[in-house]
């Protein structure tokens, strides 16, 4: 079966659902995309190391450098060259040359 036709067999599918259904449905659904959000997210944190150089831009447009202290599951602790700790998604970090 191609996977267009997969599409066509769930709209009908859905179609077919009552309330009840649909709702445990999205909650399945919405189950899913974080599973799989948060699968990628701790592939990228695991590509840094810690003790790594690395910068971010803060929400004001700063460079912040510093280097990395912990890896968490969805962040990476980010010790700043001025002494302050961030928590930065690795989407925004970037390493230092």
């Amino acid at each position: 079966m191609k996977r267009n036709e997969i599409g066509y067999d769930a709209k009908s599918f859905i179609d077919l659902m009552d309330l009840d259904e649909l709702v445990k449905l999205n909650e399945y659904i919405v189950k899913r995309i974080r599973l799989i959000s948060d699968t990628k997210t701790m592939k990228k944190v695991q590509d840094f190391e810690l003790l790594e150089k690395v910068f971010f831009i803060d929400d004001r447009g700063n460079r912040i450098d510093g280097t990395g202290i912990r890896l968490n599951k969805k962040t990476i602790t980010i010790k700043a060259d001025n002494g302050m700790e961030w928590r930065v998604s690795p989407d925004f970090l970037q390493r230092s040359i």
